[in-house]
């Protein structure tokens, strides 16, 4: 199986892989994502580092399974754009 490499900017410092339970409390925030409100704006990344008090764009997220959207339960991943409460 080959392995597939990901470019990653360079001022990202951290990779964090977040537990199920960190996915939905952030999960709780999401009013919506791209796949229902193509205005949605935020990435879902910024809503982590959000809640876990971090500086946003540094750090990589890995999940254990992806978030859902509470509106159309879309799969949410790091980089799926959403619109927060």
């Amino acid at each position: 199986m080959a392995r597939e490499y990901v470019d990653s900017p360079s001022e990202l410092s951290n990779v964090c892989l977040l537990s199920s339970g960190r996915i939905e409390q952030a999960t709780t925030l999401i009013e919506s994502c791209e796949h229902c409100d193509p205005e949605a704006e935020i990435t879902f990344d910024w809503v982590l580092d959000g809640i876990r008090g971090k500086i946003p764009g540094v750090t990589a997220y890995l999940f254990e399974k992806p978030a859902r959207c509470g509106a159309c339960s879309a799969d949410v991943f790091e980089k799926t754009r959403v619109r927060c409460e």
